[in-house]
């Protein structure tokens, strides 16, 4: 029972994290999913984010002058583009292949990341964080306001974009989480989550109009046919630079804000970025359908929120399986062993991995037979 009380009240930090993470999901979305082209560099980029933050919260006049944390995830969202772009160049300029050009930004971000602030990993400044500047007394209600303003935004939005019927119910299932969440930090005092999900909004909204623009259109047709973009006097190589540039400056925003949230720039903290991301909209594709209701970018959003939740359970798990372990009496040797610890995150995330692109394969493989069979018996 103790074990069942400790994982819900942990629930709201891993939704909080995975809000974060859910602003990188995005940005590798773009490049996976949109571009086709496999960035490496989110791993350098993302830690990126989190120590140009940590610069900027070190020093004693900010920016100019300007000491907000707001100014701060600006320029961590511009080094963020400005790999992006030399990824992009390395690639389209220098012929360099997409895959070796992500991992060539990826390794020289490792030594600029410990060279910005001079070590490896540095202590954030409460003062200059986003997190610690805002309270439930002064912030609850503007956020309210915020949040209703963005919903209004959305359903301006879905109304050019949506038959009806699928507007409405979208916008109720926006209406009742808001709603949810309105009451969860009425009775919780969490502003922090509430922050963190209006900024994870705002950059689904950016995405969502990008996506759906001429310049969106655009970066689609590059992703799945590049000579026809070619044949249709479209610069690709300045599209696939700007497409790599926002995807990586998102990454990079996300990046400032898990910093900020464990109030630590750590070099450490890209690694394994990458895979994070793939797991995330590897899962949310393979649970939910992209449909008019909801879009690839909600998707990839609510698979971050998946996967932070059964990374978390998985942690937790570590007393009841320790019990279980001891109560059919194996070894302590053995217990030690098999017992999750959290340096297993990552083979945890393999494992889903694993599993979800498995049961891809075999429902394509399930499908080719079904086709195989109609077309034999026609």
């Amino acid at each position: 029972m103790n074990e069942l009380v400790i994982f819900l009240q942990s629930l709201p930090e891993a939704f909080k994290i995975g809000f974060i993470y859910s602003i990188m999901v995005m940005g590798v979305y773009l490049t996976y999913k949109i571009l086709d082209f496999p960035d490496m560099s989110v791993d350098g980029t993302f830690p990126l984010g989190g120590f140009i933050f940590a610069a900027f919260s070190l020093s004693s006049t900010g920016f100019f002058g300007i000491t907000s944390p707001v100014m701060g995830l600006i320029l961590a969202v511009i080094g963020g583009m400005i790999a992006g772009l030399i990824t992009g160049a390395l690639h389209v300029y220098l012929k360099i292949n997409g895959l070796l050009a992500g991992i060539l930004v990826m390794t020289g971000l490792y030594s600029i990341n410990s060279r910005i602030v001079g070590m490896p990993n540095v202590f954030i400044s409460p003062e200059r964080s986003i997190y610690e500047i805002v309270s439930f007394e002064k912030n609850f209600i503007p956020f309210i306001i915020i949040l209703v303003f963005l919903l209004i935004l959305k359903g301006f939005y879905d109304y050019k974009i949506k038959a009806n019927k699928y507007m409405f119910v979208s916008m109720g299932v926006y209406t009742v989480s808001t709603i949810v969440l309105i009451i969860y930090v009425a009775l919780t005092k969490d502003v922090k989550l509430m922050l963190t999900v209006i900024i994870a909004f705002v950059i689904k909204m950016i995405i969502d109009y990008i996506l759906t623009s001429k310049f969106g259109f655009a970066l689609r047709a590059l992703g799945n046919n590049e000579q026809l973009v070619i044949s249709l006097g479209v610069n690709q190589k300045r599209l696939k630079i700007f497409g790599l540039m926002i995807s990586n400056g998102v990454v990079a925003l996300s990046g400032a804000l898990f910093a900020q949230n464990l109030k630590v720039a750590d070099l450490q903290s890209g690694v394994g970025t990458i895979v994070i991301g793939l797991a995330a909209i590897i899962l949310g594709l393979g649970v939910l359908k992209k449909s008019q209701l909801i879009n690839e970018i909600s998707i990839v959003t609510i698979g971050s929120l998946m996967y932070y939740f059964i990374i978390n359970l998985a942690l937790m798990s570590n007393t009841w399986t320790k019990s279980l372990f001891q109560a059919i009496k194996l070894p302590d040797n053995l217990i030690q062993i098999l017992e999750i610890k959290p340096t297993d995150v990552k083979i945890i995330t393999a494992i889903i991995l694993t599993i979800i692109l498995w049961n891809e394969f075999a429902k394509k493989a399930k499908k080719g037979k079904k086709k195989l069979k109609k077309e034999s018996g026609r």
